[in-house]
């Protein structure tokens, strides 16, 4: 049997309907880890929490447990350029945590086979995760982080951490996100408006995915 993919988000929401298809539930260190199969392959999944450490947390989590076939984060996020309006969504190019000081593990590109495939699936634009420590809601932050990043590029809370610990574990990932808002003051009021229904665009993807991936 194939060694289980790995999927990660950072709300219940963001699972999607494969909550729905888990056939069961284990619980390692106070993270609930769902097995599933999805297209006739294994799957292992977890709602990490918002942020990078419950992200890193997680991912190490999934690995340890046996998801080293690859690793998916989906979810949503605020788009920092124009055209990434509510609705859009976005595949992971370089995920880059934007808080670090540190160059180690800073900026890591998304695995190349994994990101064609799943744009042949649900396309979308490719640029630039933003990793930060929280949500960017001001005309300032906002600005900075784009100029600082050439093309598109979002923000969001997890996908940088998580991709740090695919690489260190030799694990190849992707991400793919759906817009919310689009990172200003209003951002809230925008994610609270679309939240429910962008969550599960990227996670209710991933079994065609892997359908084309066998």
């Amino acid at each position: 049997m194939n060694r289980p993919i790995g999927i990660l988000c950072a709300l219940p929401e963001e699972l999607g309907s494969l909550r729905q298809q888990a056939r069961r539930m284990r619980t390692r260190a106070g993270l609930e880890i769902l097995e599933l199969e999805i297209e006739g392959q294994p799957a292992l999944a977890a709602v990490s929490g918002v942020g990078k450490v419950l992200a890193a947390r997680a991912a190490a989590l999934l690995v340890a447990e046996g998801a080293e076939r690859a690793l998916l984060v989906v979810g949503t996020c605020g788009g920092l350029r124009a055209p990434l309006r509510p609705g859009s969504l976005v595949h992971c190019t370089i995920a880059a945590q934007v808080d670090s000081a540190q160059r180690h593990l800073r900026e890591l590109r998304a695995d190349a086979r994994l990101r064609s495939a799943w744009q042949k699936v649900l396309p979308g634009s490719e640029g630039w995760f933003l990793t930060a420590d929280r949500p960017v809601l001001s005309y300032w932050r906002r600005l900075r982080l784009a100029r600082a990043f050439a093309g598109p590029c979002v923000a969001e809370m997890e996908t940088a951490a998580a991709a740090a610990v695919a690489f260190s574990a030799g694990v190849p990932w992707a991400a793919l996100r759906a817009v919310t808002d689009r990172a200003t003051p209003g951002g809230g009021a925008s994610f609270r408006l679309h939240f429910g229904a962008q969550a599960p665009r990227a996670a209710d993807s991933i079994p065609a995915l892997l359908a084309s991936l066998e």
